[in-house]
């Protein structure tokens, strides 16, 4: 821990003197992609300093996305802030991660047909006892959680897509392919929400933490709704760009 200096005699609060050694460690090379930090307790013991210093030194650095907390694990250095910019642009994630110089993968995790969900099929316009597909998969990068997603789809629409491997194919590439339905554009809603047990377990983040819920609208050129999915992203793994244009009229 060589890294941290500590001065007691410093006008300068303690926790940014451990955010800063912390950050220029990281910057200059010192500590690198997926080291280990220290706990909080060797924080403590080693420069005799109180455990809310530490967690505010540490939580401003998560924000910043160049830590990362694993559940039961530890927190650790990370370079996996995914940025995304879900306003102009259309990737399928294996796409997506190329193009930042990650090597990405999916677990598919669920696959069924259902008949029943009274929120989803009210979105999909489907009346109960009709053939809805739901998957759930999740998507990594570098063997790093990115997000969890359940996808549900009309099952009338897509015949048979239940057949298809979703851990190696795209689902834009087999609706275009396969059924001549080209993705036209995708409508996102974006909140915070607390992460679900069994997604917190999937995501290696601490139960009841906030993440991103992501519930999007996929349209095809004539404006058929084809897809409703709605998927959870750690905030300390994803960052959201926003573009905003001036109507000119």
């Amino acid at each position: 821990m060589r890294y941290i200096v500590i001065n007691k005699f410093s006008s300068i609060p303690l926790y940014i003197q451990l955010r800063n050694s912390i950050r220029q460690a990281i910057d200059d090379g010192t500590l690198k992609n997926k080291d280990k930090l220290p706990t909080e307790d060797e924080l403590c013991d080693t420069f005799h300093i109180s455990r809310p210093v530490v967690r505010q030194a540490y939580a401003d650095l998560l924000a910043q996305g160049v830590l990362i907390r694993m559940k039961g694990k530890g927190t650790f250095v990370t370079k996996q802030v995914i940025s995304r910019n879900f306003t102009s642009e259309l990737y399928n994630f294996s796409g997506e991660m190329d193009r930042l110089g990650k090597s990405p993968k999916t677990q598919v995790l669920v696959v069924e047909v259902i008949h029943n969900d009274p929120h989803v099929f009210t979105l999909l316009g489907l009346k109960e006892g009709e053939d809805c597909l739901h998957f759930k998969r999740l998507r990594s990068a570098d063997n790093i959680p990115v997000y969890v997603e359940d996808s549900y789809i009309d099952l009338k629409q897509f015949p048979h897509l239940e057949k298809v491997d979703f851990g190696v194919n795209s689902l834009f590439q087999v609706f275009e392919t396969k059924y001549q339905r080209p993705v036209h554009k995708t409508y996102n809603v974006y909140n915070a929400q607390l992460v679900s047990d069994i997604d917190a377990n999937l995501l290696d983040v601490e139960k009841r933490s906030a993440v991103h819920r992501v519930q999007s609208f996929t349209y095809d050129t004539l404006g058929r709704l084809m897809e409703v999915s709605i998927a959870s992203f750690p905030g300390e793994r994803n960052t959201f760009d926003v573009i905003v244009r001036r109507d000119r009229k």
